[in-house]
């Protein structure tokens, strides 16, 4: 049986700043993915539910540390499929650890047309979280799908 030569595909590197789309195995520079929620966060904020569009190609989040000592962070994507218990999609909760004045962010692939929320527990109201929907696998967004810091809903306990 005749098999295919495999092609390698040559990568393109990113300008600087530009956010680029990772593997739902790779994950952000000291993140951690949890199994279980361990540690307790004083604050929890979501995006409430939203659709992803017909062209979206990548979901980003992104967490800037305002604050100005070292703060950690859960972020959770759960897929909110009507009629059923919302859950959470791959990776699972990933735990960050962000200096003072720093940022990271997770971009991954989901099946559009879905209904997708996205929590933020951490212990500072000076972590400031932000997601986006891009076309493809680097970050350009998609117009009208950002929802900035100032959107999230404060969960109370």
């Amino acid at each position: 049986m005749a098999t295919r030569k495999r092609e390698e595909k040559a990568g393109t590197k990113l300008a600087a700043g530009m956010l680029g789309l990772t593997d739902i195995n790779v994950f952000p520079k000291k993140a951690v993915l949890k199994k279980r929620p361990i540690r307790k966060y004083k604050h929890c904020y979501t995006t409430g539910p939203f659709l992803l569009p017909q062209n979206s190609g990548s979901l980003d989040w992104t967490l800037l540390n305002n604050d100005t000592t070292k703060q950690m962070a859960r972020v959770t994507v759960f897929e909110c499929q009507v009629g059923t218990v919302k859950t959470p999609v791959a990776p699972g909760a990933l735990e960050v650890t962000l200096d003072p004045g720093e940022s990271t962010h997770n971009a991954n692939e989901y099946p559009e047309g879905f209904a997708y929320e996205i929590q933020v527990e951490c212990n500072s109201k000076l972590v400031f979280p932000y997601v986006s929907v891009w076309p493809a696998n680097f970050g350009v967004v998609l117009p009208g799908t950002g929802i900035n810091s100032g959107s999230f809903v404060r969960l109370m306990p």
